[in-house]
Parts: structure tokens; C-alpha cells; sequence
């Protein structure tokens, strides 16, 4: 029997990674991410053969949450480019400040009129208020968004996760405390940050002369040993009564733009403190496999039988699609982004990793009355996913954009001439110095 057991788990394992693989594969060339097919390989381990127990799972769901966490906000602040993001961070936190905000209004608003409590419609909307990093391989394969719109949603994908988790995290932090004083929860939320901001900045600043040194001397695995700073990170910090997640994210943030920060400080010999390319293939790799086992693991926790949270979720998603396209124009109203650029952006809907683990987030906690998450998030995944790839596949035949307006053009025309007229002169003078007297020689 215990044989048995292991033997089918060992095929369970197998089939995760190999449908990972696959359909990372069909991503690249149709665009549609693999999400889809590891929810739908968790439906059948899950609630169609009974293989995968709910109740088991939901035991194991404090382990899962804080693990894939962990990851998921490690592996966003690795994402963050310093200067990428201060470039165009009026624009891009704009489109993500906004669309989030939208989002989790229309989304409240729906969870409400279902008649969900004040505090689980705020927790659902943070949940699902901002875009996951599943719009990557939709924009990738065949869209005929500029490269400066593709980098647009793409950033913006990258700074919702944090600004999820910030809010998610607190909100859980108000209900497990049980104050709901607008000053409790202002001294609380900004202590519990600041810990966490600093102590993050802190790891962050010792570590990058390590890995410098660890690169230097071509330890391969370097990156192991930043994962495992931060772990010992996330736990030195949630025993300070800090944020955990926080933490860990600066500290990504703080190791991937190593090189740059140093540079600040006149530190001359900083040309090994920027991650490894072997590095960071580990840490893709690494995301790979959490991504997969746990999307399997959120498709076998659905409950076919609550037909009342399929629905609320079917109604969150078209919320989410109409916030988008009211979100979107707002914030990239008078911008550098044509106008037959801005419907597609709209689409850019998809909901994915960072809304999933959140999902997870107050069953592992505890929290009351937020049993029906799961069912709800899953669908809400779906339904973004599925409309944002069909609405980019009708946009995949128009040839790609350039954000270049008629005017960036004719000043490009014009500086070109003005090239040109200065060489002409150039050559000119040179020629006549050449003719004069006084340039010949006796």
C-alpha cells in the first residue's frame, strides 16, 4: 500500500513538471500560458479522481502559502530594475496605482453585493486588484504593441504584486488583531513596513559584497545562498513582528541592482555585483517548478460544488475587464502611447501567481468567513486569462505599433537635416582650406 502511494505520487510529480514543461512550450508559440493547463491537471487530481484530499491540502496550506510567497516576492523584486523603474515610474506606477485602484473598487463593490462582509469584499478586492505577470507570453507571441508598450505592461505587471501583498498583508493583520481604529492601524501598517524596509535594505546591502565575492570566484550556486538569506530573512523579521514578504522583496530588489546602488556610494570594483546569468537561470528554473506545483495544488483545492462562488467569480472578472478599460485611458490619457495602442493595453487583464497565493493567504491565516477565496480567485484566473488571450489574438494581425508621434518624427527629420547641413560645411571649409595659399606646401 505505501508502495502504491508512492508510486502514484511519483507520477503525480512527473506529469506537473512535464505539463509545465509543455505548456511552457505552447505559451511561447500560442501565447496562451501554461497556468490554464496545470489548474486544469490539479481539477483532475483533485475534485474529479479524489487522488489529491482537500482536507489534506487545506492542512498544508500555511506551509504552501509561505513558501510560494516567499518565492513569488523574492523573484519580483529580482525583476525590478532600478533605473528601469525610476525611468518611467510617473507613467508606469500611474497605470498601476490607477488600474488597481479600479480594479479593487469594482470588485468590492461586486463582493458586496453578494453579500459579502465589509472586510472580506476589501480583502477579495486587494486580492484581485492588480495584473499578474501572466500578460508576459500574451503580449510576447505576435502582439502588435510597440516595445515601449509591451516594457509599459510588463513593469506594471511587476509593481501590482507588491502593492497586492502590502495591502493583503495588512488587512489580514487588522483581522487577526481585531482593531479597526483608523490610528491603530496607521502605526501598525507603518511599523510593521519600516521594520521591514530597513532590515530588507540592510540584508541587501551585507549580501552584495558576498555574492560579488562568490561570483568573482565562480561559485555556481551563489544564488543558493541568497535564497537561503532569504528565508533566514523572512523569519528573523516576522519574529520582529515585521512583514516577512516586505522584507524579502527589497532584499530582491537590493542584490538584482547591486551594481548600481554601489556605483552611488563611489564603490569603484562593482562589476561582480550584479546577478550571475547562472544566477538567474537558477532563479528561473526555481519559479518554474513553484509555479507549477502550485497552480496544480490551487486547481485541486476547487470546489465544483459552490455554484454561488463560481458565479461571484464569473461576475468579479467582468468587473475587472470593465475597470481595466475605464482605468486605462485615465492613466495614459495625453501620454507618449498612440491611441490604437491604448484598447489593447485595456485588455491586459490576466490575474495569475501573486492572486493566487493571496487567495491562500487567509485560509493559512485563519481568517473567518473567507472560505469561499479559492473558488472565487480560480475563476477569476480563468476568465482573465482566457479573455485576455482571446481579445490578443484579434489584435496579432495588425503589424506592430511605433510610439513615435508625427512630431518625435519631424524633429528626428529635422535634426537629421541639420546633421547633414553641418557635415556639408564641414566639408566645405575643409575644401577651401585645402585651396588657400597659405595651406600649400613650398
Amino acid at each position: 500500500m505505501i508502495t502504491s502511494s508512492i508510486d502514484i505520487y511519483t507520477a503525480g510529480i512527473a506529469g506537473v513538471i512535464i505539463i509545465g514543461f509543455i505548456g511552457d512550450m505552447i505559451a511561447r508559440r500560442s501565447g496562451l500560458p501554461s497556468i490554464i493547463w496545470l489548474l486544469a491537471f490539479g481539477i483532475i487530481l483533485g475534485p474529479l479522481l479524489g487522488i489529491l484530499k482537500n482536507s489534506l491540502l487545506v492542512s498544508l496550506s500555511p506551509i504552501v502559502s509561505t513558501l510560494v510567497l516567499l518565492i513569488v516576492v523574492f523573484n519580483a523584486g529580482l525583476k525590478l530594475n532600478i533605473y528601469q523603474f525610476v525611468r518611467s515610474l510617473s507613467r508606469t506606477s500611474l497605470l498601476a496605482v490607477v488600474n488597481f485602484a479600479v480594479a479593487a473598487l469594482f470588485a468590492i463593490l461586486g463582493c458586496l453585493f453578494f453579500g459579502f462582509s465589509i472586510i472580506d469584499a476589501l480583502l477579495l478586492g486587494v486580492i484581485v486588484g492588480g495584473t499578474s505577470a501572466a500578460v508576459i507570453p500574451i503580449i510576447s507571441k505576435g502582439s502588435s504593441l510597440s516595445p515601449q508598450a509591451k516594457s509599459l505592461v510588463t513593469v506594471e505587471s511587476i509593481l501590482t504584486d507588491p502593492i497586492g501583498i502590502i495591502l493583503t498583508l495588512a488587512l489580514i493583520n487588522i483581522v487577526l488583531l481585531n482593531q479597526y481604529s483608523v490610528n491603530f492601524v496607521i502605526s501598525s501598517v507603518i511599523s510593521s513596513f519600516s521594520i521591514s524596509l530597513v532590515l530588507g535594505a540592510v540584508a541587501g546591502f551585507i549580501w552584495i559584497p558576498i555574492m560579488g565575492y562568490l561570483q568573482k570566484d565562480r561559485y555556481e550556486y551563489s544564488y543558493a545562498g541568497a535564497l537561503a538569506a532569504a528565508f533566514i530573512l523572512f523569519l528573523a523579521v516576522q519574529g520582529l513582528n515585521g512583514s516577512g514578504p516586505i522584507a524579502v522583496l527589497v532584499f530582491g530588489l537590493m542584490i538584482a541592482n547591486g551594481e548600481e546602488i554601489f556605483k552611488w556610494f563611489k564603490y569603484k570594483n562593482t562589476s561582480n555585483f550584479t546577478m550571475s546569468a547562472e544566477s538567474r537561470r537558477f532563479n528561473n528554473l526555481i519559479t518554474f517548478f513553484t509555479s507549477a506545483f502550485f497552480f496544480v495544488y490551487l486547481g485541486a483545492l476547487v470546489s465544483f460544488s459552490n455554484y454561488i462562488a463560481i458565479f461571484t467569480g464569473i461576475v468579479v472578472s467582468v468587473l475587472l475587464v470593465l475597470a481595466r478599460f475605464i482605468g486605462t485611458p485615465m492613466a495614459l490619457f495625453k501620454s507618449q502611447y498612440q491611441k490604437e495602442e491604448i484598447p489593447q493595453i485595456s485588455t491586459m487583464v490576466s490575474r495569475g501567481m501573486g492572486a493566487g497565493v493571496l487567495a491562500t493567504l487567509p485560509l493559512a491565516y485563519g481568517v473567518p468567513g473567507t472560505s469561499d477565496f479559492i473558488n472565487i480567485i480560480f475563476t477569476v484566473i480563468l476568465f482573465t486569462i482566457l479573455f485576455n488571450s482571446g481579445s490578443a489574438f484579434l489584435f496579432r494581425k495588425k503589424k506592430p505599433l511605433q510610439t513615435n508621434s508625427k512630431a518625435s518624427l519631424s524633429n528626428q527629420a529635422k535634426k537629421e537635416a541639420e546633421e547633414q547641413a553641418s557635415s556639408k560645411k564641414q566639408q566645405s571649409r575643409k575644401a577651401g582650406k585645402e585651396a588657400s595659399p597659405d595651406s600649400t606646401v613650398p
